[in-house]
């Protein structure tokens, strides 16, 4: 039976399945029942009643709830609490010792409202709330898997995100763009004769932000590697990220776990699956060239220079391994058995087919590797070599970035088909599918024909979970845990909501605001979303009372605020902040920060194991924000990977919190945190002199923003008499101390300064510091 005389579509979700061919496997979708979608998460939000007796609708949710419990609220936090705490949530930041103090004098009643705002406006904000975000999509700048390959024009997608949210780019525009910004973005730049030379003849270039937006779906592992490869299996790894990708970052559900079969718990099959793969399945990864034909000129300018000096060394290379390598090739030949010597030696013509086969497996067993170039070279060779080598990376360091290229993807296949995978199988198909959305959330919509289909459905302001999802977000980022505590799980198994109608009315404040305070507040305004928040009640409470741990002992219910360990990377940028060695600088290609040996030795190569992590050239790049630090997936920082920095292998949407001994040998034994503590007792001595007084008053306020106790001061100065006397003996006895007396002051005690270095090693330790009150 031919595939046309069986070509009877049935209506699936407003679109199309195709049946099975004869021979193909055949798969049957669950009946959708009408219970299943009386689920809360699949029913579009409805504005809920405030309750009344509270000037912000989040208190009037919360004190409800608790008044239900017989529970009242905490009191309110202090005023350096609550600047800590609100700096460190918004910037991520902690605040300076000259903004706590202007803060605290501030006595009108709108000083916290203006620390709000200076914070929300603050380019560090994007920063803070970008970081989080690239945690849910598992951003990194390298493949993952053996090769771990890297994505030089990666950091673009990331730039993005931060100016998203420092623009208060409208949340329905974000998801949109990231959906669908290609197709958007050709809308007004069709490229015609392909990608290459858009902007040749162009002064200012279009705006590529939808573009780079769409790197969204390259974020994920890809497995690229060489040999005899499936390219069905690998294609299907490609859509399955992109597909895991969507459900979980805007959806707030498992859709990974209907690849293979339908979900076990939620009203998802297998058809839903690979209808929303089918959106995808017609794209492709494309690096898209949005530099001028000028800025090309000045990239291949510069670049040629840089080569020019490198061609000579790497002849100079060439010139000491050549003699090496024929003299154990010659070698290595010698020791072969006759006939594969006598097939070597046959000229290609004139070989008998076994000889073709003796000579193909000779040449492998004579082909010489690096490493035994190395072994058989002359020491002098050898050092001089290594020499060469190093000069070489150097110069390989500062060639200039790559040309302004977008890290995207496009739709390039408008034909590609989709089936369902009996499994997740690519051999195994069974119906085809077209694009479609979900059953249980799909309502009225009119059937879709591509991605800007998807990005509008998602984005429409009745969907059942997008508004809810990213709300959700925000305040478990906030608060330490989710009014849904499960942020990417939304379906039945995961957690019901602790406020069911403060989230719905989150959801629609974020869709159609109706609290202005006095100014017009655009549609889908995060930042909204964040002001509402910080500034209600329940933000503010203190978090040290325990009144409600018997009826509450999770703290579900908000009578008190959460306490939160910072994130490993808040924790290194707040080291670097207190040490005033913070650099500021925003955006930009990402940097490679000096490695440890061990560390560096995870770098996969099959070559020579030198030059594989070229160190950003200048020192100052490296002491910037974490987020700017280059993400190699199998390349972890000790620091971060120790307080729990995600593997960026999925979408992580609550970061675990572990305790266990190594952090602490970290945190005081870190390299990094060493010389942040040199750098931050160098400081306070060239500030306030050698007044140990002063100098602890100053390191606590710069610290933790307030002066030492009684306690804090008696322990902080024996601590620095003992200490500076054991640094004194080592001095005597001609020990290094790791303080060069060239970094200091002048007329500063190198012992003190060393004690004082290790007291702010300390401060960076305490419970204080590293936690958001």
């Amino acid at each position: 039976m031919t595939r046309s005389a069986v070509l009877v579509t049935v209506l699936v979700s407003g679109m199309f399945m195709i049946p099975p061919v004869d021979g193909q496997e055949r798969y049957t979708e669950p009946e959708l029942k009408p219970a299943d979608r009386n689920h809360w998460a699949y029913v579009p939000p409805q504005r809920p009643r405030v309750p009344p007796g509270s000037r912000n609708p989040i208190d009037a949710f919360v004190h409800s709830r608790l008044a239900e419990k017989g529970l009242k609220p905490s009191p309110p936090a202090d005023k350096l609490t609550l600047l800590r705490r609100v700096s460190l949530d918004l910037t991520g930041l902690p605040p300076t010792p000259a903004e706590v103090e202007a803060f605290l004098q501030d006595e009108s009643p709108q000083a916290y409202t203006k620390v709000v705002e200076r914070l929300l406006a603050s380019p560090h904000f994007g920063e803070r709330w970008a970081s989080h975000w690239l945690d849910v999509v598992r951003f990194a700048e390298s493949n993952g898997y053996e090769l771990d390959k890297e994505r030089p024009h990666a950091w673009r997608y990331r730039d993005y995100v931060i100016q998203s949210f420092n623009d208060d780019k409208p949340y329905d525009r974000f998801v949109q763009e990231q959906i669908a910004g290609d197709l958007i973005w050709q809308a007004q730049w069709r490229p015609g004769r392909g990608w290459r030379g858009l902007f040749d003849h162009i002064q200012t270039p279009p705006a590529a932000e939808p573009l780079i937006a769409t790197g969204l779906h390259r974020c994920g592992p890809v497995h690229m590697v060489s040999g005899n490869l499936d390219a069905e299996v690998l294609r299907q790894e490609v859509l399955t990220e992109m597909v895991n990708g969507v459900g979980a970052a805007f959806l707030g559900l498992t859709f990974a776990c209907c690849r293979c079969h339908d979900h076990k718990f939620d009203a998802l099959s297998m058809g839903d699956y690979y209808r929303l793969q089918a959106f995808f399945g017609g794209t492709t990864y494309v690096d898209v060239d949005i530099a001028t034909a000028r800025e090309r000129a000045d990239y291949q300018r510069k670049a040629e220079a840089i080569q020019a000096q490198i061609a000579p060394l790497k002849k100079q290379i060439q010139a000491l391994d050549e003699p090496v390598r024929a003299r154990v090739a010659q070698e290595k030949r010698n020791k072969l058995e006759p006939k594969y010597r006598a097939a070597l030696d046959t000229p290609p013509d004139q070989r008998t087919p076994e000889q073709k086969m003796l000579a193909a497996h000779a040449k492998t067993l004579i082909q010489v590797r690096w490493d035994e170039i190395l072994a058989a070279m002359p020491p002098a060779d050898l050092a001089r070599r290594t020499q060469l080598r190093q000069q070489l990376h150097q110069l390989e360091a500062t060639l200039p970035p790559p040309p302004a290229t977008a890290w995207a993807i496009a739709e390039t296949q408008p034909h590609a088909q989709t089936f369902v995978l009996k499994r997740g199988d690519p051999h195994r198909k069974a119906t085809e599918v077209r694009p479609g959305y979900p059953r249980v959330i799909a309502g009225q919509a009119p059937p879709p024909r591509s991605r800007l289909d998807l990005a509008a459905w998602l984005t429409q302001p009745d969907h059942p979970l997008t508004a809810r999802v990213i709300v959700n977000r925000l305040w478990h980022y906030h608060f330490g845990r989710g009014l849904v505590a499960t942020p990417n799980d939304f379906g039945v198994r995961g957690e019901p909501p602790t406020h069911p109608e403060l989230l719905d009315w989150l959801a629609c404040e974020l869709v159609q605001p109706t609290i202005s305070g006095g100014v017009p507040t655009p549609k889908w305004s995060l930042k909204h979303i964040h002001r509402l928040i910080v500034t209600s009640e329940t933000y503010q409470q203190s978090a040290t009372t325990t009144h409600g741990a018997a009826v509450d002992p999770d703290n579900k219910l908000l009578w008190r605020m959460n306490r939160q360990r910072l994130e490993a990377e808040a924790i290194r940028d707040a080291i670097l902040a207190v040490a005033g060695t913070l650099t500021r600088d925003l955006g930009g290609p990402s940097v490679k920060v000096p490695l440890e040996p061990e560390v560096y030795d995870l770098i996969f190569t099959e070559g020579e194991p030198d030059g594989l992590w070229p160190v950003t050239p200048d020192p100052r790049q490296h002491t910037r924000r974490s987020i700017y630090l280059f993400n190699k997936r199998n390349v972890r920082l000790p620091l971060l990977e120790a307080f729990d920095q995600p593997d960026t292998l999925n979408s992580c949407a609550v970061r675990p919190v572990s305790t266990f001994a190594p952090q602490a040998l970290i945190l005081m034994n870190n390299p990094f945190v060493l010389a942040q503590g040199k750098a931050l007792a160098i400081a306070l001595v060239r500030d306030v002199g050698n007044d140990v007084d002063q100098q602890l008053d100053e390191l606590y306020r710069r610290a933790v923003g307030r002066r030492p106790t009684a306690t804090e001061r008696e322990l902080g100065l024996q601590f620095l008499r003992e200490q500076t006397a054991t640094i004194r003996q080592r001095l005597r006895a001609d020990q290094p101390i790791g303080l060069d007396a060239n970094d200091l002051p002048a007329n500063a005690d190198r012992a003190a300064v060393r004690a004082l270095a290790d007291l702010c090693v300390v401060l960076f330790n305490t419970h204080e510091f590293v936690y958001r009150p």
